[in-house]
């Protein structure tokens, strides 16, 4: 099925020349892989998985377009797929689908449905904004991630299916936001599949005088009674994330660049809420090329097992520190290397004991867009 779909996108990007006089489509992407040598050490004691590999850290292939419908409206797509280019494919596809969405942009703002993250115009508020007031060097993809995945401490909500996004700027505010309905397949009955069951909003709004730049967002997830207090597994399950709000700013000094994120992070039954900090620098080099640095904080965070989490029996504290290099060869291409660790101190209310694991990767990496 992915196959046949990116020989459309294809196929759809190359025919653009033919629409040229109503339609602007375009083929894009980007091949993204490092070199990443990682370990793990808990309570002292190394542990299995440490090593050397080579790794895809978010490489997509997308078409995008958009028609001038007149009068300052647009009609606007994208269909963008994850492509694991360091797979073998053995049969079984190494493709997902990231976002893909239809919309209209027009003096009223961006409006676009379907399945959403923070790339084009489709939206993820607090994810986008999270990443706007933390530096790093990479796009959020692979070891060096300081939002969401991996060892990232500041977890938020980037993709969704079944929404509706909104974005704009009224009267210098830039505002961006995001709902979205329960359930991805209403046969299966894996999860729920109507809005009464499980829904998401979102709202993002930051603000831009001179040198500085400031903000907050706010997540609420909720549905019926039954899902909020019944234990039941995936996105429902007791203890699961019920809302997220964070603030945000950032200054550019001239010579470097200062940005700070708080947040808090609520749940349904009896888990704790997480609260989150981070403080992170840029300081340009040259015109391309520059270091970041970064500290982040979760005073009861993510528990490291799942029973631990729906539990409500176990306490995280989480750290991250970070720092790296940059050195961009053109606007499309960049090298770097950096270091980050994450620092896990968890205990164990059932048995009493303390957990300490620390994640130590060294990365050195390249990335393309086109």
């Amino acid at each position: 099925m992915n196959k046949k779909l990116v020989a459309a996108a294809l196929g759809l990007a190359f025919a653009a020349p033919v629409f040229a006089d109503s339609s602007n489509v375009t083929l894009y992407g980007r091949v993204h892989q490092a070199i990443e040598h990682n370990t793990t050490d808990v309570n002292g004691a190394n542990s299995s998985g440490n090593g050397t590999n080579i790794a895809d850290y978010s490489s997509r292939l997308g078409v995008r377009g958009v028609e001038d419908l007149g009068g300052g409206l647009s009609a606007i797509f994208a269909y963008e797929f994850g492509v694991d280019t360091d797979a073998v494919n053995t049969g079984a596809t190494n493709m997902n689908t990231r976002h893909a969405y239809l919309g209209l942009k027009g003096s009223y703002g961006t409006f676009v449905i379907g399945s959403q993250d923070g790339g084009n115009d489709s939206q993820a508020p607090l994810y986008n904004q999270a990443s706007a007031y933390m530096f790093n060097v990479n796009n959020n993809a692979g070891q060096l991630t300081v939002v969401n995945g991996n060892d990232a401490v500041i977890n938020r909500v980037q993709r969704v299916g079944n929404s509706l996004g909104y974005a704009n700027t009224i009267a210098g505010v830039k505002v961006s936001a995001r709902h979205a309905l329960g359930g991805t397949d209403a046969a299966s009955g894996a999860v729920p599949s109507t809005e009464n069951d499980r829904r998401e909003s979102s709202i993002a709004a930051d603000y831009t005088i001179g040198a500085l730049t400031f903000g907050g967002g706010y997540t609420r997830i909720e549905g019926s009674e039954a899902v909020e207090n019944t234990p039941v597994t995936g996105f429902n399950a007791l203890n699961s994330l019920k809302s997220q709000i964070q603030f945000g700013a950032k200054y550019n000094f001239g010579a470097f660049q200062l940005a700070g994120l708080i947040g808090q992070n609520k749940y349904y039954g009896t888990r704790n809420s997480d609260n989150e900090i981070a403080i992170s620098g840029l300081l340009p080099l040259s015109a391309n090329s520059g270091v970041q640095a970064l500290y982040a904080q979760a005073e009861n965070g993510r528990a490291t097992t799942t029973a631990g989490v729906q539990g409500g029996n176990q306490e995280t504290d989480n750290t991250q520190a970070q720092i790296s290099y940059y050195y961009d060869f053109s606007k499309r291409t960049r090298t770097y290397v950096g270091f980050n660790r994450t620092n896990r101190d968890a205990f164990v209310a059932a048995t009493g004991a303390n957990i300490e694991a620390d994640d130590d990767s060294f990365v050195v990496g390249l990335r393309h867009n086109f």
